[in-house]
């Protein structure tokens, strides 16, 4: 079992310092060497659409996703954790940002989810009166210097509805209703370094369950706040993805794990990258990797893809559907 950790503070974030929090995360990429990670959680009200016909593990790909796509379309986000560090985790930043949308009284929840928030400190009239307005969240969030950064790997824990409500705020329309212009919109925000650790420790022997235990198994504390707290669960989520690299990855292996959202687990590689120069090159996998108690020792991935590629024969590099995304994104912000 690791050393007792040193202790972390969580930024609260509200309307009222949201501007200088984002001053703050501005800073800390400054602060931070080239290669950084950014691990973040979502707390929402809730499935209210649960998969109706069959266990959700028996759905395909674009079956959860369209599942998936029904809840963030129908419900608000909560809460945001973000936490920030140097690849080794020596320097850590941790911020919660609080959201007004909700309202229990007159919004689709789960109410057994909201009860656990509840219990696990979440303020729901705090939140309703001091709360973060997600369009201006989205405003800072996509001029921080955060997003379509080549030096953020991304990571998340199961993180397929903490990419949705994302994108939902960050497009501001309900997602998309393809599970590849979904992942186009990820790949345009958040770049190609995304990692999902639920889906990373189906290859790790004696890794399972979720985030609690899969720390627990590793050695690694909780030093701050509750579960089902995002900022906390974000920090969670970092420390984790940090161990886990140490612990069963050679080298550079656990690179090959990019883009592959658990359950959404589909083969990107003709992803139509965002225009850069012509071609957009990323370094793939076609050997066999050494991986302590990894089962999976091929791990192939395809990433050369013409900017001029589209998912779909009849859609443009730069276009969602019908909707040229470049533009929607500049009507926005």
């Amino acid at each position: 079992m690791a050393p007792p950790p040193r202790p972390m503070v969580v930024r609260e974030v509200w309307q009222d310092n949201l501007k200088q929090e984002f001053s703050e995360i501005t800073r800390a990429l400054q602060a931070l060497p080239h290669h950084r990670f950014a691990a973040f959680d979502t707390e929402f009200p809730g499935f209210v659409f649960p998969a109706a016909s069959r266990h959700h593990s028996l759905l395909s790909p674009a079956e959860t996703y369209l599942q998936m796509k029904r809840n963030v379309d129908a419900t608000k986000i909560i809460q945001l954790g973000l936490a920030l560090s140097d690849p080794n985790g020596d320097s850590c930043y941790v911020w919660e940002f609080n959201f007004k949308g909700f309202d229990k009284k007159n919004d689709l929840h789960n109410s057994e989810s909201i009860q656990l928030l509840e219990r696990q400190g979440i303020d729901f009239i705090k939140n309703r009166e001091k709360g973060i307005d997600c369009n201006e969240f989205g405003r800072l969030l996509f001029n921080s210097g955060l997003l379509r950064n080549s030096k953020i790997a991304w990571v998340t824990f199961h993180g397929a509805y903490d990419f949705g409500y994302l994108i939902k705020i960050l497009t501001r329309r309900e997602l998309p209703s393809d599970l590849m212009e979904f992942m186009r919109l990820v790949v345009y925000f958040f770049g190609y370094k995304v990692f999902d650790i639920k889906h990373m420790i189906k290859s790790c022997d004696g890794l399972y369950g979720g985030l609690e235990k899969v720390a627990h198994t590793l050695g690694v504390l909780r030093v701050a706040g509750k579960t089902h707290q995002a900022g906390s669960d974000s920090l969670l989520t970092l420390q984790t993805m940090i161990k886990l690299k140490d612990l069963y990855f050679f080298g550079r292996a656990w690179i090959n794990f990019r883009l592959i959202l658990y359950s959404l687990e589909i083969d990107v590689g003709s992803l139509a990258a965002p225009k850069s120069n012509g071609f957009q090159s990323l370094r793939g996998c076609n050997q066999f990797y050494q991986t302590r108690g990894c089962n999976q020792q091929l791990y192939q991935r395809s990433m050369f893809v013409s900017v001029s590629d589209g998912i779909k024969p009849h859609v443009n590099v730069g276009t969602i559907g019908h909707v040229d995304l470049t533009a929607a994104i500049a009507e926005v912000y």
